[in-house]
């Protein structure tokens, strides 16, 4: 089942925020003279209607795969917790945004979290460090990491249609006492190119066809070889319609909501219990290229005037484990956000 999530999305970056506290633990990627900066530019102008409502996520990073190594630089010698911190430098001037971190499968913002400034555990600590032991010679930790960041909307949106800056540190890796404030101590996320965000007076609808945002496959037979037919589809149609006049480019930010197996495969799953069916589903524009989940992908152009387009599509059941493979009805749900370019 392919179900369609009605058409939101804008375009922003940035991310939540804390309070700047005392110093505390070291953290970089790779090592103690590792790296304490990962920069990313939000890439192609981003365009938000002004009609979206507050909250929708507008912007998503590629996910993040860091080597984080922690050590203590201080007198603490207690175990501590590694946290991300949202928004270190305590920055409040970014105007109709705000910023995120997706992490096992949850996406935080500063609204979700105490009002002290508490980071988002990463579920990894660092060993205590006995008194008699020098600091260089304490325990460290060094573990790997995945995470996205994403921006939202957040009301008011700005007059003049600009964020109001160019780049935000959203994110830094510290300890349960909070920021470490040392230059160059402890490895922060930083996004760029904000100053492409811009808020538009125009939004775009979208639905699927067949109506009923159901495709159904039928009757799927499994064979010691594969299945039979060995690719089953199904074609459906996306209707896009503008609102407004001005120019815009739309891309979707297809998601499934069972998991993925990888970045083309969307999980199935058993509809009795909702466990792994070993089947997927694989989307496919008509012409026969492969849509990637969780990543910005060309639906359509409008150009000045152009106010609906139509986006040809197909969906093809895989096997991703025949061993898994039983008698019985299967599903999954797929959500589609709009991003404006």
């Amino acid at each position: 089942m392919l179900t369609v999530r009605i058409a939101r999305l804008l375009l922003l970056a940035a991310l939540a925020v804390f309070p700047t506290l005392s110093h505390a633990l070291a953290c970089k990627e790779g090592g103690r003279g590792g790296n304490v900066l990962i920069s990313e530019d939000i890439g192609s102008t981003v365009a938000v209607p002004i009609t979206e409502v507050d909250g929708k996520e507008i912007w998503y990073s590629q996910q993040r795969t860091v080597n984080v190594f922690c050590y203590k630089d201080n007198n603490i010698r207690e175990a501590e917790g590694i946290y991300f911190y949202p928004n270190p430098r305590n920055n409040n001037t970014s105007q109709g945004v705000k910023f995120g971190v997706e992490y096992k499968g949850q996406t935080y913002y500063r609204s979700d979290l105490s009002p002290n400034g508490n980071g988002i555990p990463t579920g990894y600590d660092i060993p205590a460090c006995p008194s008699n032991v020098s600091l260089d010679k304490c325990p460290t930790v060094n573990f790997t990491l995945s995470f996205k960041v994403t921006i939202a909307t957040k009301k008011p949106y700005p007059v003049n249609g600009l964020v109001g800056l160019n780049q935000f540190q959203v994110l830094q890796f510290d300890g349960k006492y909070g920021i470490n404030n040392a230059p160059n101590s402890n490895l922060v996320y930083k996004v760029t190119g904000l100053d492409k965000i811009r808020f538009i007076p125009c939004a775009v609808k979208v639905w699927l066809n067949p109506a009923t945002n159901t495709l159904d496959f039928g009757r799927i037979v499994k064979s010691k070889t594969g299945l039979t037919p060995s690719a089953p589809s199904k074609g459906f149609t996306l209707g896009l319609q503008k609102t407004c006049d001005d120019p815009v480019q739309i891309n979707g930010y297809f998601r499934g909501l069972n998991g993925k197996k990888d970045d083309y495969t969307a999980t199935l799953v058993k509809k009795k219990d909702g466990s792994d069916s070993g089947l997927g589903v694989q989307l496919f524009y008509g012409n026969g290229n492969r849509l990637r989940f969780e990543q910005s992908e060309y639906l359509a152009t409008f150009k000045q005037g152009d106010h609906d387009k139509t986006v040809q599509m197909y969906g093809v059941i895989v096997p991703t484990n025949l061993g898994m493979v039983e008698p019985g009805p299967f599903k999954g749900t797929i959500t589609i956000d709009l991003l404006y370019i």
